[in-house]
């Protein structure tokens, strides 16, 4: 049986103040953003990447939350960002809905249950690509494509206690997935949104990289199989 772990750290990274220029995006005249590690979305749809722990980091931040899910489709697979000082917007580009200002970041409450089947849904597929294949951020995810559906994954939180299936947990996510897109409605409802941020996706991302002048995002384990 291959596991879950919860976990709380987000990607590397170096803080220092500045400003947030515009509403959706990072204005052109805005510091630029060292990037230490090249930033690509190749095979988001079916594996972990550091352009998707990027997003879903920013997404938890913005959400105020333990755990967050972004689906691949809304990260660009071609996407690739040099290491090197780049521009915000760059990034922010990188997103597919960037300029839907209606794509708002969303905070839902979820219990253990309801994650686990959210694991389960995610990995269906893999290795083949999916658009409903998540990144996360606040989870580590282990599986065994091989292990028949309902018992692919499990759930452990962190520091090894175990999630507890009837805790509630707060997890954000972009408004088009909270309203069941990619087959997600047979796992929650909007009864389960506990709160809208307001925020679009974009306006999160280019608030989290106004924010880091060094940014160091990597593949760091967060889904893998065995």
């Amino acid at each position: 049986m291959k596991s879950i772990y919860l976990t709380l750290g987000l990607a590397s990274i170096t803080i220092t103040a500045a400003a947030y220029a515009s509403p959706q995006t990072v204005s052109k005249t805005a510091d630029t953003v060292q990037v230490v590690t090249a930033l690509s979305g190749a095979g988001s749809s079916h594996a972990e990447t550091n352009l998707g722990n990027l997003v879903a980091d920013a997404v938890r931040q913005t959400g105020n939350a333990s755990v967050a899910l972004i689906p691949s489709d809304e990260i660009d697979g071609g996407a690739s960002i040099p290491a090197g000082k780049t521009d915000p917007t760059k990034i922010i580009s990188a997103l597919h809905y960037a300029g839907d200002p209606s794509d708002t970041v969303v905070v839902l409450s979820l219990t253990g249950a309801q994650l686990l089947k959210v694991a389960e849904r995610s990995v269906s597929r893999a290795p083949e690509p999916f658009d409903g294949f998540l990144q996360v951020s606040g989870l580590q995810i282990r599986y065994d494509q091989n292990q028949p559906a309902g018992k692919r994954v499990s759930l452990v939180g962190a520091g090894g206690s175990e999630v507890d299936s009837g805790k509630s947990y707060r997890v954000a996510m972009t408004r088009s997935l909270a309203g069941g897109s990619l087959g997600y409605y047979q796992i929650w409802s909007g009864k389960d949104i506990s709160d809208d941020t307001g925020i679009p996706l974009s306006k999160s991302l280019g608030t989290y990289l106004a924010a880091h002048s060094t940014l160091n995002s990597v593949v760091e384990g967060r889904i893998s199989s065995r």
